[in-house]
Formats: structure tokens, sequence, C-alpha cells
């Protein structure tokens, strides 16, 4: 039995992809536990911040999603753990302050639209945490994308936000109940109140992950956003 501290959750389309925190004797890493038959699930009713019980076995995934478990049974929550705590022990995770050491490999950027992707055999990791100097969310297409400063100064340009809570808020945000002009009630908050709240929350942390292999690149994505969105944002805007 394994207990693992839930991090991300991630929506892309009608499936969740999740991973967690494993401690290995002095050692905590990164686990996406995966079902026999598919990479993500469709039904996720946990949280991040959850401690869950569950039985993994190893699984060769294919390159760079090293991280995947098999689920060999259900999970179970034990406990829960508050969001700063959250954070804290991601910092003892996998963590890099610039580009390269992501995910140890060459991070290319797309001069035929928008993101960065690596090649699938060239990353030793498909997911890492880091710290920002600056962040921006904006909706692109009705889509949400990130561009931000590392604290080595480099900048990451237009990535796809698949953070599970935030891409909820920013649906939330949008609901036809919520009167006319939403979107560009939306776009002020992130363009103002967004930074502030963002930026000066003192457990402030972003990870970042890599796409399954897709027309042979994997994807840089902004997997999770701390501190998570609160119900009550929405109704400042």
């Amino acid at each position: 039995m394994t207990k693992l501290l839930i991090t991300e959750i991630t929506r892309m389309g009608p499936a969740f992809c999740v991973i967690g925190l494993q401690r290995e004797k002095e050692k905590i890493r990164s686990v996406r536990p995966v079902s026999a038959t598919a990479n993500s699930w469709l039904h996720f009713p946990f949280h991040r911040g959850d401690v869950l019980q569950c039985d993994l076995a190893p699984f060769s995934g294919a390159k760079p999603h090293i991280e995947d478990r098999v689920s060999t049974r259900g999970f179970q929550k034990d406990s829960a753990v508050p969001e700063p705590e959250v954070v804290t022990y991601l910092r003892k995770a996998e963590f890099a302050g610039s580009l390269p050491e992501l995910f140890r490999c060459v991070l290319h950027e797309n001069r035929n639209g928008s993101g960065l992707f690596a090649m699938p055999l060239e990353p030793k990791r498909s997911i890492c945490g880091t710290e920002t100097r600056n962040l921006r969310l904006e909706l692109r297409a009705n889509e949400l994308r990130a561009t931000l400063v590392l604290s080595s100064g480099e900048v990451l340009r237009d990535l796809p936000v698949v953070d599970r809570d935030w891409r909820d808020f920013i649906d939330a945000a949008r609901a036809e109940d919520r009167g006319a002009n939403r979107v560009a009630r939306l776009e002020q908050f992130l363009n103002s109140q967004f930074h502030y709240k963002i930026l000066s929350c003192p457990y402030h942390f972003i990870r970042l992950g890599l796409t399954r292999p897709y027309h042979d690149l994997c994807w840089l994505m902004l997997d999770t956003l701390f501190p998570l969105p609160k119900q009550e944002w929405l109704e400042e805007f």
C-alpha cells in the first residue's frame, strides 16, 4: 500500500491526469498513477492536498513519462494537507531554476506557432517545479495560456494551462449567468488583481510538465499554479 499526496490534477478535454508525491526513505519524488487501460481518468473525485492510499505497480511507459505507475486498486482517502504545506513538499521534489534544468534537455521554441517542445527521447523526466519572477495568464482563442519568467530570467511564452482548478475557475467566470461583458471582466481581472493575488502569495509556486508524444513532439504545459483560485474572487469582477 502506497500513500500518495496529490499535487497535480490536470484537465485536457474530458479526461484528468493526476500526479502525486511519494516518500521513499528521505527522498520525495513525483508519481503519476494511471489505470491499466488508459493514461488518464474520466472521473477523479479527489483534490490537491488529499493523501490517498493506493496500490501501484511498475509500468514501462514511453519516455519522458518515467513517473507512470499502474494503479491496481481504487483510491482511498487517508487525510489531507493544507495548500501551503503541499508546496513545501513540492519544493523538496523535482525542482529547477533554469530552462535546461527543467527536464534536463533542450527545449525548442515552436517557430510555426506558439509554445515550446522537447524531442520525446531527450527529457529525463516529464514534471518539474520552479519559481517565477513574473507570470501572466490570458485567454487566446478561448484557451488559457501562460507566459512566465523563470528565476534565471529566461522567458517561457504561450504555454497551455491545464491546471484543473484554474480551468474550472475560468469556466465559472465565463458562465452565462454572470451577465454581460463576462470575457472583458475576466480579462481585466487577469491583467490586474490576478498579479497581486498570485505573486504576493508567500507560497506561490508552479509545476511545468511535458505532454505525451504528439506528432513526435512533447509540448510544455503549465500543470499547476499555486495558490489555487478561490471562489470569492469571482465576486470581485
